[in-house]
């Protein structure tokens, strides 16, 4: 099986694509990580340690810490593959990257917005506004079932488990963009603009927490 990923939270990684016309490093200068604040802000409430639950062997989780009195975040990511395909005995293999792979500074929270869920419902939600900048940041596993090499410059990582082989490239983001985060029964929501509205989202990825 073969997968292209993107580095950092999904979301945020894929308008950095669009806005900077695809993966690689841009040549942009790595965001800032402004020390932890615990002051409450606007984003502080997202802070805490989630993940999107066990898909095929592999569990992504991403840490984020609020920064600048909570209006800005810092947001790291590890991903862990299991022995089994049901992320259960072993892990077998860890990819841990040296900086937090995307940084967010607060803009404004949408009070009133509308968000369409992945079930296809929309719902009335509060949305928090952020610019979300990548650091172009650089994965690297460890573990007894990956192995890598590089095929025109980028380096592609194969895992090996006893019912599939598994080989991952994973692009390099750099760069910023605008996106939103917003929570809904204690579940976290990355979500983007419907087209040029203010105030209509549509969820690209939820998170829950563990």
């Amino acid at each position: 099986m073969k997968q292209i990923k993107l580095a950092g939270l999904s979301v945020i990684t894929a308008m950095l694509l669009s806005a900077c016309g695809g993966g690689g490093s841009s040549g942009s200068t790595p965001a800032t990580v402004t020390p932890v604040d615990t002051s409450t802000g606007p984003l502080s409430k997202y802070a805490g340690v989630w993940n999107q639950g066990c898909q095929n062997h592999e569990i992504d989780t991403t840490t984020i810490t609020a920064t600048s009195a909570g209006s800005a975040l810092s947001m790291s990511q590890k991903i862990e593959f299991y022995e089994n395909a049901n992320c259960t005995g072993a892990i077998v293999a860890t990819g841990t990257y040296a900086s937090p792979v995307v940084v967010a500074q607060h803009i404004r929270t949408e009070a009133n917005a509308t968000v369409k869920m992945l079930t296809g419902e929309t719902v009335a939600s509060s949305v928090d506004l952020v610019n979300a900048t990548a650091n172009g940041a650089v994965i690297n596993f460890v573990g007894s079932a990956v192995s890598s090499s590089v095929v025109n410059g980028k380096t592609t990582w194969k895992f090996v488990f006893k019912d599939t082989t598994i080989t991952q490239t994973i692009e390099i983001s750099s760069g910023s963009a605008q996106g939103g985060f917003t929570l809904r029964n204690g579940e976290l929501f990355f979500v983007q603009a419907i087209g040029s509205s203010a105030t209509a989202f549509a969820v690209d990825s939820r998170y829950v927490r563990g």
